[in-house]
């Protein structure tokens, strides 16, 4: 099955950069796929999936005989994995480099990754203004629904996620077929990838802190409580939660706070990269009991496939509990937006006075909720209503005001 991908285009694009171009995200958001469509429209290239014995055993020869192998190929290179050959970055650089003296032979360079921990290792070293970096996420929701040949709904969606093979998990895959390609998903990625790289085995403490983070996805939680509950150390709860972020498996969440006191500065909320995902580790796929934590994670989602560079999402809390699921960042300008799973009028959130008198910057407010579309006068800023299906629409109002 095909998706539409929006950064497909952007890949497209980046042919005509000489820069490398280096494609990063978690496993199975279609990373391979992008690099073999993308291969497919320039013709002339080699393609090298380092996961392959073959393949692996040509980069593995005297870098020397690489670099003479890859000059003389062809003028595009796709290199999936790249992370598994060790000192690659240093063979990207030569290449870069050699196509500054023989502008007419250049090699551009395609080539991804699913650890952003080996992906800084390489990249520290030689490669900086060498490369530009590309993150593939999971679905959105406008992508799922680009495909024709599956019947989509938003309870689908937010029952598996959006990871393109759950769609292919079988020619009509059934609810059963989606959750045993999750289950062997998190069984062969999660709990045989990530856990390869914890030095300290303890895997009664990893398995429990995984199934943590899911129950408690979008709470504000501290390692401190981690440890308590899976009865690992704090300090080893740090080194785990931080090679999940770098392996793209979860996504940390921080604290927003400027102006008040008050404000909560090293709390923290962790989010999973897909909502299917979450669901088949926490083994509960009841969306509609979960509603609450599924709806805010279904706009975190969102927001953080819409932002650019200037860009950043934090939560936003007071020691008095005043709360806001999300405050996005455009620059130095804050806008609050607030997650409402059972809105029946245009009701404005108590914490967004607290937050616009504190923040008098915030141009305006947004409300997301299942039905309600309208704007709101309030305080002399415009709050907009957005039903959870027009989610794109925070694209556009962004655009406007910022």
């Amino acid at each position: 099955m095909v998706f539409k991908r929006k950064i497909f285009e952007d890949l497209v694009n980046s042919q005509k950069s000489k820069k490398i171009s280096l494609i990063f995200g978690p496993r199975q958001v279609g990373k391979t796929h992008l690099m073999k469509r993308l291969a497919k429209q320039t013709k002339n290239y080699k393609y090298f999936n380092l996961e392959f014995p073959a393949d692996s055993r040509i980069f593995n020869q005297d870098a020397d005989e690489l670099f003479c192998l890859l000059t003389n190929s062809e003028p595009y290179i796709f290199i999936d994995e790249f992370h598994y050959v060790e000192n690659i970055s240093q063979i990207f650089k030569a290449i870069y480099d050699w196509g500054d003296l023989h502008p007419k032979k250049s090699i551009k360079i395609f080539a991804s990754g699913s650890s952003a921990i080996e992906m800084h290792k390489h990249l520290k070293e030689s490669l900086a203004g060498r490369f530009k970096k590309f993150i593939v996420r999971p679905l959105s929701l406008e992508e799922y629904k680009s495909n024709t040949k599956i019947e989509t709904s938003l309870n689908q969606y937010l029952k598996f996620g959006g990871l393109p093979g759950t769609y292919n998990a079988s020619e009509n895959p059934s609810d059963s077929d989606k959750q045993e390609y999750l289950q062997n998903l998190v069984a062969t990625y999660i709990q045989k990838d990530i856990k390869s790289l914890i030095i300290e085995e303890n895997i009664s403490g990893f398995n429990n802190l995984i199934y943590l983070l899911a129950c408690w996805q979008g709470q504000i939680i501290s390692s401190t409580s981690l440890a308590r509950e899976t009865r690992v150390t704090e300090k080893t709860i740090e080194r785990y939660l931080d090679i999940l972020e770098q392996t793209f498996t979860i996504h940390k969440l921080k604290s927003f706070s400027k102006n008040l006191s008050n404000e909560l500065k090293k709390s923290k909320k962790y989010f999973f990269y897909d909502l299917g995902i979450r669901n088949s580790i926490a083994n509960d796929f009841n969306i509609q009991k979960n509603k609450g934590m599924i709806w805010e994670t279904f706009t975190y989602h969102h927001l953080i496939l819409f932002q650019k560079a200037n860009n950043a999402v934090y939560f936003w809390r007071t020691s008095d509990q005043t709360e806001i699921d999300f405050i996005w960042m455009d620059g130095s300008v804050p806008t609050p937006i607030e997650v409402k799973s059972d809105l029946h009028a245009p009701e404005i959130p108590k914490a967004f006075k607290t937050f616009f008198r504190a923040y008098p910057s915030a141009p305006m407010g947004i409300v997301m909720n299942e039905k309600i579309n309208t704007t709101v006068d309030f305080l002399g800023k415009p709050v907009h209503f957005i039903s959870f299906q027009n989610i794109e629409k925070i694209v556009e109002l962004v655009n406007i005001t910022g």
